[in-house]
């Protein structure tokens, strides 16, 4: 691409053109940088394989009015205990419900427990750990002496003693294990922080006069935010997990609820008589589980060729 030129004939190159072509040079490095990612990231076959369970499973809860043959809460006093058939393809419970329905909408309340959880503890521990790691001294000790008190007990039990005092419910589940899970990101970041802080661009920017949010949200943080996305990918099936044993103790989603765990709870005293009852959500959390689980893997790999 030629510059502009000027009346008389002579070549000179205006300060916008320059910053148009630096635009357009930064964007096509970002556009090939993203799609060699992709390219590594799909060369995994436990990264497609991820991939593809991942999104049958938000396509499933997405779309579960559509999948659904039955309503999840509604009982067939005719069809009890009916065993899988084309009429009703997992069987159906106690009170002749529809298994493979209330799978199917079940999805959706892991889903959003998942997500929604994962997303606030991200948050929390990703600002804590920013804040220690960049100031240190007091503000890193007593952050880190909480997170370590934190970090002591077994994330389930933890998330056991909120529920205990929030009560049961999906949205207190969803506090539950956001509160119970923070510290990981809050160690994570934290550790990224104290290697970058000294850093030739931090110092760059310190001299500058950027503000101390400006340098840790706008300078630092992106270049920590690797380990961390491996990180949530793989805490997603654990915040499953956790809702789902929760609802199957009773105190997580309660009856009609279709939670996998409150699907589960219904059929264990009915193994020998209609073991599909459990069965096939609990086929359903090992498949979710594995998907994600594989794609984080690969994701770490990817991330960080060194691991």
């Amino acid at each position: 691409m030629i510059a502009p030129q000027s009346r008389n004939g002579g070549v000179y190159i205006q300060k916008e053109w320059i910053e148009q072509q630096a635009l357009e040079a930064k964007e096509g490095k970002e556009r090939r940088h993203l799609i060699d990612f992709f390219a590594k990231l799909f060369k995994h076959k436990g990264a497609v394989f991820g991939a593809v369970i991942i999104v049958l499973f938000v396509c499933t809860a997405a779309f579960a009015p559509w999948l659904a043959p039955y309503e999840y809460d509604k009982p067939d006093i005719s069809a009890v205990l009916q065993p899988p058939s084309a009429e009703h393809l997992f069987g159906t419970d106690e009170f002749g419900r529809d298994i493979f329905s209330r799978i199917v909408y079940g999805a959706r309340i892991s889903l959003r427990v998942a997500f929604v959880a994962v997303g606030i503890s991200l948050v929390i521990g990703t600002v804590l750990g920013a804040l220690a790691g960049y100031y240190g001294g007091v503000v890193d000790y007593i952050i880190t002496s909480i997170t370590d008190v934190a970090w002591a007990f077994p994330t389930t039990l933890l998330a056991i003693a909120f529920i205990a005092t929030l009560g049961t419910g999906v949205e207190n589940v969803i506090i539950a294990i956001a509160l119970a899970s923070w510290a990981g990101y809050c160690r994570v970041v934290r550790g990224q922080f104290l290697s970058l802080r000294e850093r030739e661009f931090v110092q760059a920017a310190r001299i500058l006069g950027m503000s101390d949010a400006r340098i840790i949200f706008g300078h630092v943080l992106p270049n920590a935010l690797g380990p961390v996305i491996v990180m949530a990918t793989l805490e997603l099936p654990k915040a499953i997990v956790i809702e789902a044993s929760l609802s199957f103790l009773g105190l997580g989603a309660q009856p009609p609820e279709p939670s996998w765990g409150v699907i589960l709870d219904s059929g264990k005293g009915l193994l020998d008589q209609a073991p599909w009852i459990s069965f096939f959500p609990g086929l359903m959390i090992m498949l979710v589980v594995l998907g994600f689980n594989l794609f984080g893997d690969a994701l770490r790999d990817v991330l960080d060729p060194n691991s």
